[in-house]
């Protein structure tokens, strides 16, 4: 008899562990639903070497680090286009730019350019090294 009773609190137990696992995976879903993030690089029409760098070195981070969760869309714009002149006023931006950008639900939550872009336009190294530095503070 005592050896059924100790196999049923066994049974209790993890029937109980089970459950406490099952609630905290539906609350990590459900903290985490509707947010998404994406990465924008801003460039006039005339670019220069140093533009196309960073557009090149951001698209390679994002598509080969960012392609999974944290999954981050990388989406390059001319900002000199009128479609995309209601940019400058939502990011502040004075010239060609590197903005992160967390969405809740559709809606922009919050934002920071990466604004040290341009010390590491000509370090590949460098540059993928802040921007993933950059990239995890902002997502943490």
């Amino acid at each position: 008899m005592s050896l059924i009773i100790d196999y049923m609190k066994k049974i209790f137990l993890i029937f109980i562990l089970a459950l406490f696992i099952i609630s905290c995976k539906k609350e990590d879903i459900k903290t985490e639903s509707g947010i998404s993030f994406t990465m924008y690089y801003f460039h006039p029409t005339a670019r220069c070497e140093s533009c196309i760098n960073i557009e090149n070195f951001t698209k390679e981070l994002i598509e080969t680090k960012y392609n999974k969760e944290p999954k981050i869309k990388f989406i390059a714009l001319n900002i000199e286009d009128t479609q995309n002149e209601h940019f400058r006023k939502d990011f502040s931006l004075k010239f060609s730019s590197v903005v992160l950008t967390k969405q809740k639900d559709n809606k922009e939550e919050k934002y920071k350019n990466l604004d040290s872009i341009w010390t590491y336009s000509g370090n590949k190294e460098g540059f993928i090294k802040y921007m993933d530095s950059e990239i995890k503070e902002f997502i943490k």
